[in-house]
């Protein structure tokens, strides 16, 4: 349960920031950060922004979780017409000073003219900043880590006055993920207050660093941790569900994780393989009901399950055989990355760079060209019928992902938040 913002302790060693606790990665490995870290003995505290959205994940014991939602919701409600129409024309007031007086705004550096920033922030995202700058004002945490380029914006300008050590944590690749104006602006004049700007993948790290040169001396790769089960070979007490082999996937269902693609690949197999085969997809979104629709006309209701929103996902892996990722672009899923650690053998696109960092094509994984339907069908065919095949590239997948564990990871993530070793 979520306490008021007076329960944020104070002077906290680190305070994660995140829109919602909704299903996501972001959510996830902050989640993960966080159990890590309180283990050590650290003071660390959650704040989440978002009304609307319910909690999706488990809390690790002994983290402080305020939730600024409600007030943000009750901001909101309390607006009379007058207030709405207030509020539209604060927002077309600061759409005009950004695109009027960028040269101006973009010398503007941390220190100065906080006042400025946050009203540009509460025109353009809402009361979230102010409700946010208050709160951190308050509490004064020695380091704040925030996700998601808004929620990063966000802590920009909250911090803007105030010490701390900020690190923001951006997760897709920006060449393919478009930001209307004028995000693209604010974030690389806000990115000033950041001490550490970071990405999970270098294909991402790299992305960012060629549209903001100035601020590459400030990024660094903060790749995902993982929890590693034991490879799927190895597995003992995982509970099984059926002795009927599975391909799996595990996003949430929106047009960018390619569902729709692997729906119509897992049509166009053979009926021999739709005998042998199911295909699982876990997860929710607003493609669910399309989704469903297409499996029935298609006549696969019987194989294709649908099993929503799983907090552990990683139950379902050990009764697969064949993960499968046909993103349209993507970051670094940490889905894909448990699905390796279990011994699972990958088929991704080659849409985004991050998939590819740690799937080597024929090596620890197969690689198909994104969009393509008959070579996802092909590859998902590949794998159905080489169990030997599959066993290869699944045990080369999970001794990858021991590159990813805590263990391997733990000084990393303690350079950027500027931690003292363990």
């Amino acid at each position: 349960m979520s306490k008021p913002a007076s329960a944020l302790p104070t002077g906290c060693d680190l305070l994660l920031v995140l829109p919602h606790l909704g299903p996501g990665g972001a959510q996830k490995v902050a989640l993960l950060a966080a159990e890590h870290f309180l283990n050590d003995g650290l003071i660390v505290a959650l704040v989440t922004l978002l009304p609307g959205h319910a909690r999706a994940h488990d809390l690790p014991e002994g983290l402080c979780w305020v939730d600024l939602g409600g007030d943000v919701a009750s901001a909101r409600s309390l607006r009379s017409s007058k207030a709405r129409c207030a509020r539209l024309l604060h927002r077309w007031l600061a759409l005009l000073l950004v695109s009027a007086s960028w040269p101006v705004l973009q010398g503007i550096r941390p220190g100065r003219h906080g006042d400025l920033v946050r009203w540009l922030l509460i025109g353009l995202i809402g009361s979230q900043a102010s409700l946010l700058h208050r709160l951190l004002a308050q509490a004064r945490p020695l380091r704040v880590m925030s996700m998601l380029t808004r929620t990063n914006l966000l802590c920009c300008q909250a911090l803007w006055m105030l010490p701390g050590h900020l690190v923001v944590s951006e997760r897709n690749d920006p060449s393919r993920q478009r930001l209307s104006f004028p995000w693209p602006w604010l974030q690389s004049w806000l990115w000033c207050r950041a001490d550490r700007v970071t990405a999970n993948t270098t294909g991402v790290l790299d992305a960012l660093q060629r549209r903001n040169p100035g601020l590459a001396s400030r990024m660094n790769l903060l790749p995902n941790p993982l929890v590693l089960h034991s490879a799927k070979e190895d597995a003992i007490g995982w509970p099984v569900t059926s002795e009927v082999p599975a391909f799996i996937a595990v996003c949430r269902l929106v047009p960018q994780k390619g569902i729709d693609l692997l729906v119509e690949a897992y049509a166009a197999l053979s009926s021999a393989i739709h005998a042998q085969w199911r295909l699982l997809i876990i997860g929710d979104g607003p493609e669910r009901a399309a989704l469903e629709q297409r499996t029935s006309d298609l006549q696969l209701a019987e194989r294709i399950h649908f099993l929503g929103f799983q907090p552990d996902p990683s139950r379902y892996f050990h009764d697969a055989e064949v993960f499968v990722l046909p993103s349209r672009f993507e970051g670094m899923p940490n889905a894909l990355l448990e699905a390796m650690g279990s011994g699972l053998a990958p088929i991704v696109s080659d849409a985004s760079p991050g998939p590819l960092e740690v799937v080597s094509d024929e090596r620890s994984g197969l690689v198909v060209p994104s969009g393509s339907i008959p070579a996802l069908t092909t590859a998902m065919e590949r794998l159905a019928t080489d169990a030997a095949l599959r066993r290869q590239l699944g045990q080369t997948a999970a001794a990858t992902m021991r590159q990813q564990s805590w263990s391997a990871l733990d000084q990393c993530w303690r350079d950027v938040l500027a931690l003292p070793s363990a």
